[in-house]
Order: structure tokens, then C-alpha cells, then sequence
């Protein structure tokens, strides 16, 4: 089932929401001939009285679902965005650092520029498609020797320090790629669809007087929800398009850092 979920997230824009509004408004739709229409809508009219407020409790439940969905989703895109600034800032100090206690870093810059185009270029797109970048991964490596040896010059303290930044790089590119790979448990979505289904049951229930009133509402209401469902879907993945985290910052370092 997780298999199928994390597919249908994959799926472009357009047919993402298509997918939505065809199950939703074709559930309304037979909601709309079950009650008028069927052969059951003769027993189904006998329901006829349900209050109103009948119809709130169910749309409660589903706002309240819908917040925790949401909650779980913009956390996962901030702590994304907060992973990818920390370590452009961590390799931008690593670099001020080096450029004030040795007289010649060029090897130092070669590391950093190195690590950078290959994130940029490489593991960028990979984490997409949920894989790990080998090339990122020897140029972190290499960056991590480079600050590890012995350095004429350079106060062990400075180095200890330098060491220490590296280290933070190295476990913010962790941490990004786990967020990559990361996604909502997939009972939290279908709960929150499974009670969508039920909403619009409930919207019916309350309109079995007249059919245009009951489709008005289920329009409403369905528009609504696969809207915010198509929303929370678009950016369940923080570094998959349509709406992913960029690398903009880490490839700022470029600016920074030079060759």
C-alpha cells in the first residue's frame, strides 16, 4: 500500500488532482443517484430529518485530520529548509575559517567547490528519484580528509574546530537525505480521505428534501477537500518537483568560495 501511495504522489500535477476530482465528484455523483435516482432511493428518502448539525461533527473530525496531515507535511519542508541552509552555512564558515589561518587553501577551496557541484549537480536530482549520490558522497569524504590532515600552520585548536564543521556538514547531508526519503504514514492519508467519503455521506443525509440543495453542497464541499488534498500532496516530498526545497543556497557557496 505504501508502494502505491508514494506512485500516486509521483504522478504530475495535472493528473494528481485529475485522479482526485474524478474519485471525489464520481462519489458524489452516485451519492446524488443513490438518493433520487436508484432503486434504493425509496428506502434511502425514509432518512429524511436528519439535522444540520449532523453534518458538522463529520466535517470536524475531517478538519482536524486534515491539521494533523498538514502539521506533519510543513514540518518536514521546514526542518528541509533549515538542513539546507545549515549547511551552506557550515561550508561557507569552513572556508572563511581555513582562508584566515593558511596562507595557501587552494586545496581546501578545491574540496568545498568540489562538494558543492557535486550535491548541485548530481545528488540533487537523485534524491527525486529517493537514490544516494556516490559522487557526493567521495567528494564529502574528500573534504573530510582534506581538514583531517596535517596542515603546516594552522593551530590544532583551528583544525579541532574546522574538523567539527566538517562533522556538521556531514550530518545535515544525512539528515537531508533521510528527509528525502521520508514520507507521511500512509494510514494518515487514507484516514484522511476515508473520512472525505464519509463527509460527503453526511452532506447527503441532511439533503434528502430536494436534489439541488444535496448537489450544491456535495460540489461545494468535494471542491474543497480535493483542493486542499491535492495542496498537501504537492508538497509531501520537500525535495521532489512539482514544489521541492532548491539548492540555491548550497550553490551560493560557489559565491563565496573561489576557485
Amino acid at each position: 500500500m505504501q508502494g502505491l501511495f508514494t506512485a500516486w504522489l509521483a504522478w504530475p500535477v495535472a493528473a494528481l488532482f485529475a485522479s482526485l476530482f474524478v474519485v471525489y465528484i464520481g462519489a458524489a455523483a452516485f451519492v446524488v443517484w443513490l438518493s433520487f435516482r436508484s432503486p434504493l432511493s425509496a428506502h434511502i428518502q425514509t432518512f429524511k430529518g436528519v439535522v444540520a448539525p449532523f453534518f458538522t461533527s463529520t466535517a470536524v473530525i475531517f478538519g482536524l485530520l486534515i491539521a494533523f496531515l498538514s502539521t506533519d507535511i510543513w514540518d518536514r519542508n521546514k526542518q528541509a529548509e533549515t538542513i539546507v541552509f545549515t549547511e551552506s552555512d557550515t561550508l561557507i564558515g569552513l572556508y572563511s575559517l581555513s582562508a584566515a589561518s593558511a596562507a595557501d587553501n587552494a586545496s581546501m577551496r578545491a574540496a568545498i567547490r568540489g562538494y558543492v557541484n557535486a550535491v548541485v549537480e548530481d545528488e540533487w536530482p537523485r534524491m527525486a528519484l529517493q537514490e544516494r549520490s556516490t559522487r557526493t558522497d567521495a567528494a564529502l569524504n574528500a573534504l573530510l580528509r582534506e581538514v583531517a590532515k596535517p596542515a603546516n600552520g594552522i593551530d590544532p585548536s583551528v583544525q579541532r574546530t574546522m574538523l567539527d564543521m566538517v562533522l556538521r556538514v556531514r550530518a545535515a547531508h544525512e539528515s537531508r537525505l533521510v528527509l528525502s526519503n521520508d514520507r507521511t504514514v500512509v494510514t494518515k492519508w487514507a484516514a484522511v480521505m476515508l473520512i472525505a467519503f464519509i463527509t460527503q455521506i453526511a452532506i447527503a443525509v441532511v439533503h434528502l428534501e430536494r436534489p439541488r440543495p444535496q448537489v450544491a453542497a456535495l460540489v461545494i464541499f468535494t471542491v474543497a477537500a480535493v483542493l486542499l488534498l491535492g495542496l498537501l500532496a504537492m508538497h509531501e516530498a520537500p525535495f521532489e518537483p512539482p514544489i521541492f526545497v532548491p539548492p540555491g543556497p548550497i550553490a551560493d557557496v560557489l559565491d563565496h568560495v573561489p576557485p
